[in-house]
């Protein structure tokens, strides 16, 4: 894996050429050709390289993206695919969040859905 933590947030802030940069356990800082920039996590699964988002660098701080991609590395350490847990984790929100509502409340968006 090599060395973790080799950017600095005083050089983060000033990468602006478009390329991936390496802040060591898979986390890359990626900067496109628009110049917009974001974090990212590569690992291996099964052989097979993936790449997980963790949010753009106006949203996510340095120290957040480390602390979601030391998260997430554990996840690959115990055989469970990351983005698969996301986007179960995501589902199960989604769920709930359809769990909250009345009755009466999914009623009356069912008529209008369907007038």
């Amino acid at each position: 894996m090599g060395a973790i933590h080799r950017l600095s947030s005083l050089g983060v802030a000033r990468l602006n050429k478009p390329g991936r940069y390496c802040d060591g356990g898979g986390l890359y800082l990626q900067v496109s050709v628009a110049r917009t920039r974001s974090w990212v996590y590569r690992f291996r699964r099964r052989g097979r390289l993936r790449e997980m988002g963790l949010g753009p660098l106006d949203v996510t701080t340095l120290a957040e993206a480390r602390e979601r991609a030391s998260r997430y590395r554990k996840m690959v350490l115990e055989g469970l695919d990351p983005i698969e847990v996301r986007r179960a984790e995501l589902m199960q929100h989604k769920a709930m969040a359809g769990r909250s509502r009345t009755f009466d409340e999914c009623a009356k968006a069912f008529i209008e859905a369907n007038r």
